[in-house]
């Protein structure tokens, strides 16, 4: 059997770069290293975290005898939210179709949802080989348009933006069926298109593989955290992503201000990652409490969240975010980590509470995210406790291995049933 993966903006499996694998990097990895099926990932030679290409040109090349890595060069972009971005997805799509009948004919693909015009691309390519697609959907697109505009902006916004709602709408009636990353994930897919649940629609959380990095990276990661002085005694919490508008950023800085002004110094946030909002953030940002490392590698990751005593989730609180259980709660549950929030009401929330290991602040309310903040000082002893069942909790519902070996297991089914 040959798979294609139609993914962008993830890490790619190349020595120049040090980022962990996401979702599709870890299920070709698996497929290619636990079976014998032949896979093609398709992807783009745009570091997305970085904003910089790898190869500056269209390139492939085999990962093993079983996986084959084609990355497409298009413009790129320098913000997340930008027309260049928008190019530089049509460029790539064009190219998945044009270049498309030099590799072998699949058996199945899995596009992953975002992009719509790589899950368009690939649902003309599914019809032409006459081969199932599945959507993998992972976010509320383009509702998270609608999501960042002021409310009195968003029935407009939606207006205008009816054509992608549309455009959406029809690849995922077009496709074979939708895998996401939780079962909410999932109904809200099929609500789309009003229609039940069928035998190629599946739930498989978002996954976490530890220790991706060498013996070399680690030893030159405890070195780089050296320069930034962490304090053993203080509270110390850690968000690694993206500093952009899905987060809920400026409410940390407003509440550090606030402890501050009261008089407490013991602890440390670290903001850890690149984006749009980071220059921003930087100057807001007045103290030293508030530690901006900047871009870290998968190997820095691990030192930091060793080093910790917790994980911040500071979403915006909207349907997406609430319905999902995100991959860095995930990242953060690989290293013990409980978990501080705004997500109480949704599936990270219900999850945290059932588990006990979470705790939670209001949205955009800095007074609460302080009030948080001065009690898990108090607390901080008990932080350590509930290392053992985190751990337990991550090898036994995220670990990767296990999740991909039943993601493949559903592609296997898919195929089986479309060749009866």
């Amino acid at each position: 059997m040959t798979i294609w993966l139609v993914t962008i903006g993830e890490p790619i499996p190349h020595p120049n770069n040090n980022l962990r694998l996401h979702r599709t990097g870890l299920l070709a990895k698996y497929i290619s290293e636990n079976s014998s099926h032949k896979l093609i990932w398709w992807t783009s030679d745009f570091n997305h975290f970085t904003k910089t290409h790898i190869f500056k040109k269209d390139y492939s090349y085999e990962v093993n005898k079983n996986y084959k890595l084609v990355v497409l060069h298009g413009c790129g972009y320098k913000k997340n939210i930008s027309i260049n971005r928008i190019i530089d997805h049509k460029q790539i799509s064009k190219k998945f179709i044009s270049l498309s009948s030099k590799e072998i004919k699949p058996d199945i693909i899995i596009t992953s949802f975002p992009t719509l015009d790589l899950t368009t691309a690939s649902i003309k390519l599914g019809r032409f080989y006459n081969v199932p697609v599945l959507i993998d959907y992972r976010d509320m697109w383009p509702e998270v348009f609608v999501n960042l505009a002021p409310n009195f902006l968003k029935q407009l916004i939606k207006l205008l933006l009816y054509p992608l709602f549309y455009k959406t709408s029809k690849a995922f009636v077009n496709s074979s069926g939708i895998i996401s990353i939780t079962n909410n994930f999932l109904k809200i897919a099929l609500k789309k298109i009003n229609r039940n649940i069928s035998k190629n629609d599946a739930s498989f959380p978002l996954a976490y593989l530890k220790n991706q990095f060498t013996n070399k990276e680690l030893e030159e990661s405890v070195l780089f955290w050296n320069n930034f002085k962490i304090k053993r005694d203080d509270l110390k919490i850690a968000f690694v992503g993206t500093i952009g508008y899905q987060f809920d950023l400026d409410t940390i800085i407003d509440a550090v201000n606030i402890l501050n002004h009261q008089g407490i110094y013991n602890f440390q946030i670290f903001l850890c990652g690149s984006g749009d909002k980071l220059d921003q953030l930087v100057q807001k940002s007045t103290n030293n409490n508030i530690i901006f490392p900047g871009y870290i590698n998968a190997a820095q990751i691990h030192s930091l969240l060793n080093n910790v005593d917790l994980g911040l989730c500071p979403y915006n609180t909207n349907e997406s975010f609430m319905n999902s259980i995100p991959g860095k709660a995930i990242e953060y549950f690989s290293a013990g980590l409980p978990i501080l929030t705004t997500l109480k009401e949704g599936e990270l929330g219900k999850l945290l509470t059932e588990e006990n290991i979470g705790y939670f602040y209001s949205y955009k309310d800095p007074n609460s995210l302080a009030f948080t903040i001065k009690n898990l000082i108090t607390d901080k002893i008990n932080l350590k406790k509930s290392k053992e069942n985190i751990l337990n909790l991550f090898q036994t519902n995220y670990e990767a291995n296990a999740i991909y070996k039943n993601y493949l297991s559903h592609i296997e089914k898919v195929v089986i049933n479309n060749e009866r």
